[in-house]
């Protein structure tokens, strides 16, 4: 029994259901993790010098983990930008858009994170690698979308995966991110309600009203 305990326990902790689930995607450039609690994002965002944190779970002020971030993030001068997603539904195309901005326009180093930092953050870690490191869709999947973070394709997250599949199925040449742009939001729009965010929850695009700026000026973007 001792011993299953442990195992458990070890297993737990190779996906990163222990301690914030915090990977790097691109070292010293762009890391990944779960909602990190008080202590941990601060030393995530000092140990990496964060310039810029990206929250995937939506969420408001009227939730303590939500000003909590906020309030971590005004402290130590790190630029806050929400992109909400779901993690099992197929993200909606204003998200996948304020991502891509978010990515060309932020001050690196840069964290995403998402609630357990597998479903959310694994989608987005591969839609990174593919669009901005030039790295082959199949191995960028891979590498971020994985069981090994805590993804496992056959649960309700599995829409993460369906997300690329059907970029696979209709891309016609085009390459992610112009598929993203172009193409995308036409076939969301034809998809069962089933596969799409619910209504009673729409993402929101980025917004100034949204982002909580550095109180200090931060080192001009580095080449991306």
């Amino acid at each position: 029994m001792f011993f299953l305990l442990v195992c458990i326990l070890v297993f737990l902790w190779y996906i990163g259901f222990l301690g914030g689930n915090v990977r790097a995607v691109v070292p010293g450039r762009v890391y990944r993790s779960a909602q990190l609690t008080d202590g941990l994002l601060d030393e995530v965002l000092r140990s990496d010098h964060i310039h810029t944190v990206i929250n995937l779970r939506g969420g408001s002020m009227q939730d303590p983990w939500y000003r909590s971030e906020v309030q971590e993030c005004r402290k130590l001068g790190v630029a806050h930008v929400d992109v909400p997603m779901s993690a099992i539904h197929l993200p909606p195309p204003d998200s996948l858009d304020a991502l891509l901005s978010t990515f060309d326009h932020a001050s690196f180093p840069v964290l995403f994170h998402c609630q357990g930092g597998a479903d959310r953050s694994g989608l987005t870690g591969t839609i990174y690698l593919d669009v901005y490191q030039h790295v082959p869709l199949d191995s960028a999947e891979e590498r971020q979308l994985t069981w090994r973070y805590g993804h496992f394709s056959w649960s309700r997250t599995g829409a993460m995966d369906r997300f690329f599949d059907l970029y696979r199925k209709t891309n016609q040449g085009l390459d992610l991110r112009d598929w993203i742009l172009g193409r995308y939001p036409a076939l969301y729009a034809a998809l069962p309600a089933s596969e799409q965010t619910p209504p009673s929850a729409p993402p929101k695009p980025v917004t100034p009203a949204q982002r909580v700026l550095p109180s200090k000026v931060t080192k001009p973007n580095p080449k991306r």
